[in-house]
């Protein structure tokens, strides 16, 4: 039996990408590119490479945080190797998927999935919902006034609308069983007992957290994405983009992040220049520019992808 172009689509979806970036190319000036690549100003890039490091270590700083209160305990060394890992094997899958192999160190520790599995996720939300924010906030300063009053109203409905919806559903009876109910309909019978007990342990640990401890992890986030902001405008910057507030160019990039995650290409390639092109073009940017800062941005995560196998190479799982 022939299986459904579906099956197809969706695996080797991460071809798209490449093929998006074919097309790209196939309407540039390569000429042009070449040019723009002798005047990139190479002195700027090691300055941006350095931002590389106080990004990881404030992101497995995060993590580590996390971690703890779980109970669970790792020196920040450790967590910094694991949460580079992470990042290697995230490198090379769609949409930066292969970075859920750190849950594999604790779990290998002893720790239940469900256990192991909290402090990702609220890493990952933690990502999103300081995305989300400053994209809302942003957004402000491209509207007029009037506009400007009904989306901080909107803002203020919504996060606290998110507030209430996420504390009711952690501490509420009748939440957690309709989530229940929920993952008793999606599961499989014969593997409901295995995943039941970490499902019990994930919805036991996550109501661990309290307001303090979510705004200390937003903090230490915010500071993350301002690092990466400052790199990505050094690296702007080097690829002769001058035009740009830094600013403009962060919720440029906030977008850009939001895109680049959905599993249609690896390490961004394609979706990335799109999405660039399609932002930055407005500012009268050539397109052979623009193609030469998204590869520049990709030199820069390809470092991430090198440190993390420098931490593989260290620490393997």
């Amino acid at each position: 039996m022939s299986k459904p172009i579906f099956f197809y689509l969706k695996k080797y979806s991460y071809l798209l990408g490449i093929f998006l970036f074919i097309i790209i190319l196939a309407k540039i000036d390569l000429g042009s590119i070449l040019v723009n690549i002798k005047n990139v100003k190479f002195s700027y890039l090691p300055f941006a490479i350095l931002f590389c490091f106080p990004i990881l270590l404030t992101k497995s700083y995060r993590w580590n945080y996390l971690k703890r209160k779980q109970n669970i305990h790792y020196s920040l060394k450790d967590s910094f190797l694991m949460y580079g890992v992470g990042l290697y094997i995230g490198g090379v899958t769609p949409g930066r998927i292969g970075e859920v192999s750190k849950v594999l160190y604790l779990k290998n520790n002893g720790h239940s999935l469900g256990k192991s599995l909290v402090s990702l996720v609220l890493d990952r939300i933690s990502d999103f919902a300081f995305l989300l924010t400053f994209l809302f906030f942003g957004l402000i300063f491209f509207l007029d006034l009037i506009s400007k009053q009904i989306l901080i109203f909107l803002i203020v409905i919504v996060f606290v609308f998110l507030i209430i919806l996420i504390f009711g559903f952690l501490k509420s009876k009748p939440s957690q069983t309709l989530s229940k109910k929920l993952f008793y309909f999606i599961v499989p019978k014969k593997y409901q007992k295995s995943w039941g007990v970490n499902l019990q342990d994930f919805v036991k640990d996550i109501k661990i957290y309290n307001f303090k401890n979510y705004l200390i992890i937003f903090l230490i986030t915010s500071l993350s994405w301002l690092f990466y902001y400052l790199q990505m405008y050094i690296v702007a910057q080097s690829a002769n983009i001058t035009i740009i507030p830094l600013l403009h160019l962060s919720i440029i990039l906030t977008v850009i992040g939001f895109i680049t995650l959905i599993p249609i290409s690896i390490s961004g390639i394609g979706t990335r220049d799109a999405a660039l092109i399609f932002f930055l073009s407005p500012f009268l940017i050539p397109k052979e520019q623009i193609i030469v800062f998204s590869s520049l941005m990709l030199l820069m995560y390809l470092f991430y992808t090198f440190v993390g196998f420098i931490c593989w190479l260290i620490k393997p799982i």
